[in-house]
């Protein structure tokens, strides 16, 4: 089955449930977890040096992925910071994210 794609820009809030997007669709951590390691924090992989950068969330249906928007001028430092911090504010709420790159 594909991902299902959506931008990062699309997020309105990250908290300790999980993911929750402009369009009310919620990412919950707590369904992530188990699906693809067998790791009690697992809920996503990781991949900043990807064409797009993305996270990848094991949501039991469809893996729903969070790309980064590369084709803006100036946007590596920008998608750097970007993709940092949502790997850290998972972290904050206790979640991992496994690093492919």
């Amino acid at each position: 089955m594909d991902n299902r794609e959506i931008y990062f820009f699309e997020i309105e809030t990250v908290n300790k449930i999980g993911i929750t997007l402009k369009n009310g669709d919620k990412i919950l951590f707590e369904d992530c977890i188990g699906n693809r390691y067998h790791s009690p924090t697992c809920v996503a992989e990781r991949d900043i040096t990807a064409s797009p950068p993305y996270f990848e969330f094991f949501t039991a249906n469809q893996p729903v992925r969070i790309i980064f928007d590369t084709k803006k001028i100036f946007s590596k430092q920008k998608i750097r910071k970007q993709f940092v911090g949502l790997n850290r504010q998972i972290q904050k709420f206790g979640y991992s994210t496994y690093d492919l790159s």
